[in-house]
C-alpha cells in the first residue's frame, strides 16, 4: 500500500464515525429508497433503540452491528450517518449484508460501564431473536465500533456465550456469539491496571487518567470499584480470548507519546499490537493497523473487504 493511499485510508477511518456533519437520514431514505427501520425499541430504557438497514436479498442476509463511541458517556447511533460515508452502508447492502446502528445507556453510578455493555448484548440478542421477522441470518452477525464502541465490540466478541438459558425472557436465551469483530480505536482490555503496565506509567499519573475515566461518577466509589477484581472480571475480555473466537480487524491510529488524556490512552497503538499478538498466539484470523508503530494491513483487502469476506 503506497503512502498516499495509506494516509487516505487512515484519514477515512479516523473520521468514519464522527458526530459532525450528520446528514438528514429521512432525505437519504427518500432519495435512495433504502429499506430502513428507524428507532426500533430493543429494551425498556429510552436509549434502547436501533436503526436497521435491510439488504435486498433472496436469502437471509448477514448482519453488521455498529456501536457508537463517546467514552461510554456520550454519542449516538447517528454517528454512523456521517456525511459522505453512506457508501459503506450501501456497499454492505449491495453485497447482501444488512446493517444496524444502536444506542445504549451511558456509564452510571450503579454499575459503571456494565449498562453500556449489557445494552449492546441485548441489542445483539434482540436482532438474533427477530431474525426471521427481518430476514437476517442469525448465524452470520458481526459487530463493529469506534472508540468505546470498539471496546464494547471486543467484549461481545471475546467473552464466552452469555445466553441465559434459564431466563423467562426468550431474548435472553439467544446466543451472544458473533462471526466477526471490528474495532476502530479499541483498548485491548478494560483492566486499567494492564493499561498502566502497557506504558509503564507511574501510579499518580494513572490516577489522574482514571479520574477522567470516572468523569462525573462518584469518585470515592469508582476509584476503588474500577480496579476491583470482581468488577473487572465482568467487563474485561482479554483473558477470555481463546481459539474459538471470531476473526477481528483492529485499527488504532493514535500516537506513541505518553498520553495526555484518556482518549489518547484508549486509542494508543500498543493496544492493537497486544491484541494482534494474542490473536496470533491463539491462531485467530486477524489484521491490526497501528501506523505509529509500523503495523499495517498488508493484504490490500481493507476493512470493507475483510467484513464482506468473513460474513458472506
Amino acid at each position: 500500500m503506497n503512502r498516499a493511499i495509506f494516509c487516505f485510508f487512515v484519514f477515512s477511518i479516523s473520521n468514519l464515525f464522527s458526530q459532525k456533519n450528520i446528514v438528514n437520514l429521512d432525505s437519504i431514505i427518500k432519495s435512495d429508497n433504502y429499506k430502513v427501520y428507524k428507532n426500533i425499541n430493543y429494551g425498556n430504557h429510552e436509549r434502547n433503540v436501533l436503526d436497521l438497514w435491510i439488504a435486498e436479498s433472496e436469502i437471509k442476509s448477514p448482519l453488521m452491528i455498529y456501536i457508537h463511541g463517546g467514552g461510554f458517556g456520550s454519542g449516538s447511533k447517528e454517528s454512523a450517518y456521517r456525511k459522505n460515508n453512506f457508501n459503506r452502508i450501501k456497499k454492505f447492502n449491495e453485497n447482501g449484508i444488512s446493517f444496524a446502528t444502536i444506542n445504549h445507556r451511558f456509564k452510571n453510578n450503579e454499575d459503571g460501564i456494565l449498562s453500556c455493555l449489557n445494552d449492546a448484548k441485548r441489542a445483539l440478542q434482540f436482532l438474533r431473536y427477530n431474525s426471521e421477522k427481518f430476514g437476517l441470518d442469525k448465524s452470520k452477525i458481526g459487530v463493529m465500533g469506534s472508540s468505546s464502541g470498539a471496546t464494547i465490540s471486543l467484549w461481545l466478541g471475546f467473552f464466552d456465550d452469555m445466553a441465559d438459558q434459564n431466563s423467562n425472557d426468550p431474548i435472553d436465551r439467544e446466543s451472544t456469539r458473533v462471526s466477526l469483530v471490528i474495532g476502530i480505536g479499541a483498548a485491548h482490555t478494560m483492566n486499567l491496571n494492564k493499561w498502566k503496565e502497557m506504558l509503564n506509567i507511574d501510579q499518580d499519573y494513572m490516577d489522574k487518567l482514571i479520574l477522567q475515566y470516572i468523569g462525573k461518577l462518584d469518585r470515592k466509589k469508582w476509584m476503588d470499584k474500577t480496579l476491583e477484581s470482581e468488577y473487572i472480571s465482568k467487563i474485561d475480555f482479554f483473558e477470555k480470548m481463546d481459539t474459538n473466537d471470531p476473526p477481528f480487524f483492529i485499527v488504532n491510529y493514535g500516537g506513541t507519546k505518553k498520553p495526555k488524556n484518556l482518549a489518547e490512552f484508549h486509542h494508543h497503538p500498543l493496544h492493537a499490537k497486544i491484541l494482534k499478538q494474542r490473536g496470533d498466539s491463539l491462531n485467530i484470523k486477524n489484521f491490526a493497523m497501528a501506523p505509529a508503530i509500523g503495523l499495517m494491513d498488508r493484504s490490500s483487502q481493507g476493512l470493507n473487504g475483510f467484513i464482506i469476506e468473513n460474513l458472506k
